[in-house]
């Protein structure tokens, strides 16, 4: 049984891998955006782009004895890019870039200190196919991807791992409206896939690109 702190939990992906993690045994510890009252040590509630969320998630994780973390917590805003305000533009990159690397700064910290743990960072295929309209969602996954290939190498022999995860498109609130929301997975479907890497048969596996049940690739 691991002890999983997970981001982004309050609808989506995020809540199907807090019931999948549950499912299959594990101990979850979510974190809930803003407005959802809770008082409960075990959850973390705050927007993770206020400045000092990455300090309370780091006192999270040390309360709760956390040995892997899935970052899931992201947004998306689509769009020509001459029609996106200049705010929506630094809210995605401080959301999506910024606020994951200080997050994972305090997380692969302790990891380090404990010399174990496991990280599991919830990127895109936006990475790498990007398409019109999501310039800047796509440009905060090639971020994210960057950083998590740097840290693999900066990880090496410390008992740390970190995995990418990129999904294709997933049938969420926010992507109903895109083309092609039928032929997307479930959220349940990935969230099963991203929990079976906690108990993985390969030692070392540092990517992973999710398709429908049996036509998963790592890497």
């Amino acid at each position: 049984m691991k002890r999983i702190a997970i981001t982004g939990c309050s609808s989506g992906l995020g809540e199907a891998l807090v019931n999948e993690a549950e499912y299959q045994g594990h101990k979850v510890f979510p974190h809930y955006r803003r407005g959802i009252p809770c008082t409960d040590s075990k959850k973390l509630i705050g927007e993770i782009s206020d400045w000092d969320f990455a300090d309370r998630f780091n006192s999270f994780l040390q309360v709760n004895n956390i040995d892997t973390f899935i970052n899931n917590a992201g947004m998306y805003y689509g769009g020509p890019l001459q029609d996106m305000s200049d705010a929506s533009i630094v809210r995605m990159i401080d959301v999506n870039v910024t606020s994951q690397i200080l997050i994972m700064k305090r997380v692969y910290k302790r990891f380090k200190s404990m010399k174990k743990g496991l990280i599991i960072n919830i990127n895109s295929l936006a990475y790498q196919q990007p398409s019109g309209n999501e310039t800047i969602y796509c440009a905060t996954k090639f971020a994210l991807k960057g950083f998590s290939k740097a840290l693999q190498m900066e990880a090496i022999g410390t008992g740390v791992e970190i995995i990418d995860v990129h999904p294709g498109g997933i049938q969420t609130r926010m992507t109903e409206d895109r083309p092609g929301f039928d032929t997307m997975m479930s959220r349940e479907d990935v969230a099963g896939q991203v929990i079976n890497l906690i108990k993985r048969d390969s030692n070392y596996m540092n990517e992973v690109v999710l398709r429908k049940r049996n036509e998963s690739r790592s890497s």
